[in-house]
């Protein structure tokens, strides 16, 4: 049913707890986890910083993977996360998207950040949130 879980990460406490769900569902499922960090390009801080946080993020998930005996692949990206994530989802044939209702929002009053409503919103594959 469910073969390629793509699940999205910010470095967020939200994201890995998401991430981690992914994976242990990706095991009873005998599924593979498709771990995706988006450096936003609009961001003002050094590429290289970037792309050590986004590698750290993804490895964290990962580790778990393996941990669990779960496949995993990776993928860190330099671009726009809401154009991005709708062709992520399709090149990386995800049947499903896992991932965190807040990340790193500072407001947590809605009921989902604004790239979670994005996804929701855009992205025509089951979506579960945690």
């Amino acid at each position: 049913m469910y073969e390629r879980i793509l699940v999205t990460t910010d470095g967020s406490k939200e994201s890995k707890n998401a991430g981690f769900k992914a994976v242990d569902l990706a095991k009873q499922l005998n599924a593979t986890v498709v771990v995706t960090h988006i450096i936003d390009q609009q961001l003002s801080f050094t590429i290289d910083d970037l792309e050590d946080k986004g590698k750290e993020y993804i490895n964290i998930i990962r580790e778990y993977a393996t941990e669990q005996n779960v496949k995993s692949e990776d993928l860190l990206i330099y671009g726009s996360p809401k154009n991005d994530i709708m062709i992520i989802a399709r090149k990386s044939e995800a049947d499903m998207i896992v991932m965190s209702a807040h990340g790193n929002t500072k407001d947590k009053s809605s009921s989902m950040g604004g790239f979670t409503e994005f996804v929701l919103k855009n992205i025509d594959l089951p979506l579960l949130l945690f």
